[in-house]
């Protein structure tokens, strides 16, 4: 029974919605390739909790993001995380950064970003449903990720697992349900303590291409696979849909 249930989630959450999304709220891992790249679709807003990867979903996107605002959420410099910034199509008009990376980079990188505006209009419902953890500036890049809690998904951008102990015991964290993998599978995030903080954690996803990168990690997918949490790659179902 089990393993119908299993099976079930993983063909309805994987599948292209065939219905109008002005009706329906989603939350998209999107196939990129190696990176990160997550929108939730929003009656009146689009959020981005980062917009990195190897190619880019802009066609889909604007099918869906055109007439809504598009809001910026970027949880730390790496070029996998912030490069869809420097082909971002024109036509999404009404787009701007509502959480920028901290810590030093290069000048290319923030010429990229200094093309958007800050976002300064009022919070929308949905980002009432999004709360967001900030570190230290630091020395690693990955340890200066911000950490995002969308509705019941954590999105850790590459925090390491020495950086979980810092937010992992935080009650709005905890009370999460779909984990998007830290630093795309890799041994380096998703440590047995994190696990241990979220009772309430039934699945992962893997935004990554193990064929080249290796990621997620083979520890990882044990570690996951020894605690009942069921994993979904974007490297084998393509875009990943949760309706909401």
């Amino acid at each position: 029974m089990k393993g119908f249930v299993l099976i079930f989630l993983i063909i309805t959450l994987s599948a292209t919605p065939l219905r109008d999304s002005s009706f329906h709220s989603y939350l998209v891992v999107w196939n990129v390739g190696q990176g990160q790249f997550v929108t939730a679709i929003q009656e009146d807003t689009c959020l981005h909790f980062d917009v990195g990867g190897e190619f880019f979903p802009f066609r889909r996107i604007f099918n869906f993001c055109r007439d809504r605002q598009n809001k910026i959420f970027l949880s730390h410099w790496d070029w996998d995380h912030i490069g869809g910034l420097a082909k971002w199509p024109k036509a999404l008009t009404e787009s701007c950064i509502a959480i920028a990376p901290i810590g030093p980079t290069s000048v290319h990188k923030k010429n990229i970003l200094s093309r958007f505006a800050t976002c300064e209009n009022a919070p929308t419902a949905a980002e009432s449903m999004t709360k967001t953890w900030t570190p230290k500036i630091s020395k690693d890049t990955n340890s200066e990720s911000h950490v995002t809690v969308f509705k019941d998904f954590l999105i850790p951008g590459d925090s390491p697992k020495t950086q979980e102990r810092l937010w992992e015991h935080l009650p709005w964290i905890q009370q999460s349900h779909i984990l998007i993998l830290g630093h795309h599978g890799s041994r380096t995030s998703t440590s047995p303590e994190l696990l241990n903080q979220l009772p309430h954690l039934s699945m992962a996803v893997a935004s990554a291409r193990w064929a080249r990168y290796k990621h997620p990690h083979t520890e990882t997918v044990a570690l996951l696979r020894k605690r009942h949490i069921a994993l979904l790659k974007t490297e084998d179902w393509g875009s990943i849909w949760f309706e909401q």
